[in-house]
């Protein structure tokens, strides 16, 4: 009799994951809206970080401010809004949506600390918290964090 219930034991505590990962769900959707018209210049400079080839220039995959989305939601607890920055222009559309960051305000500058696939309807935070910050659904993808910064996987 009591290996019949250490087997189920051992059955239930394998199950116990399973179910766990089947309860992540979307808590809120990330507000992606275009950008409000003026300066902006944490905006700029994060975008000039990383686009500066594509960003307010003229050629093959060029955009400007009004291709962009953004957003604030807090995704580790601290009271202040994540931003949630997403290029919506034509040509950078993958099969897994648009590219966006996530940045973080630190120091008087938005640093990025992940990277993820979407578009402005499917962008959710998830009631699944690791190491204090809330995963991303993207619809696609999901954006788990890694200790350092979050980590894309494929859905």
């Amino acid at each position: 009799m009591s290996r019949i219930s250490a087997l189920l034991l051992v059955l239930v505590a394998l199950a116990a994951p399973a179910r766990a990962a089947e309860d992540v769900r979307p808590v809120a959707q990330v507000p992606l809206v275009p950008v409000a018209e003026g300066p902006n210049e944490p905006l700029d400079v994060l975008l000039r970080t990383f686009w500066a080839e594509y960003y307010n220039a003229a050629g093959d995959n060029a955009f400007g401010r009004n291709d962009l989305r953004v957003g604030l939601i807090d995704l580790n607890g601290d009271g202040r809004g994540e931003l949630v920055l997403m290029v919506d222009a034509p040509g950078w559309e993958a099969e897994q949506g648009n590219p966006f960051v996530v940045a973080e305000w630190r120091n008087k500058r938005w640093i990025a600390v992940g990277w993820g696939w979407g578009d402005e309807d499917t962008v959710f935070a998830t009631t699944e918290v690791l190491g204090g910050w809330r995963s991303i659904d993207g619809g696609k993808v999901t954006l788990r964090w890694s200790g350092r910064e979050y980590a894309v996987e494929a859905k």
